[in-house]
């Protein structure tokens, strides 16, 4: 089984090749970030830029979006993954002409892409 980080990477790479193949420029915006915690102990931390996993651009808009994946294929978990994208994206003062997605993948289908 894959790990968290490993299944959040896939996804984040699939979402910047699908934005990519809409002609947009992507950029990935989630680090890590490490903190020394002890003398000898160092702890690493995932770091978003603005709440975001991403930012892609085409000239005409700036989006900043952030990946979610389930792995069943219902979509009763939409409501919940789009308050959590949304939540993140409210602790920024984002002015109203950029936009702030979250892009839902469900397994073997075309991502939903969610304005928040």
């Amino acid at each position: 089984m894959a790990s968290t980080t490993s299944r959040g990477n896939y996804f984040k790479t699939k979402t910047k090749k699908y934005y990519e193949s809409l002609g947009y420029t992507v950029q990935i915006t989630e680090f890590m970030c490490g903190r020394q915690i002890a003398p000898n102990k160092i702890i690493y931390i995932k770091r978003d830029v603005f709440g975001s996993d991403g930012i892609a651009m085409n000239g005409k808009e700036i989006i900043f979006w952030n990946s979610k994946a389930t792995t069943e294929d219902r979509k009763d978990g939409l409501s919940k993954m789009k308050s959590e994208a949304k939540i993140e994206f409210e602790k920024y003062p984002f002015p109203d002409s950029v936009a702030r997605q979250a892009v839902i993948w469900f397994p073997k289908k075309k991502p939903i892409i969610i304005n928040v």
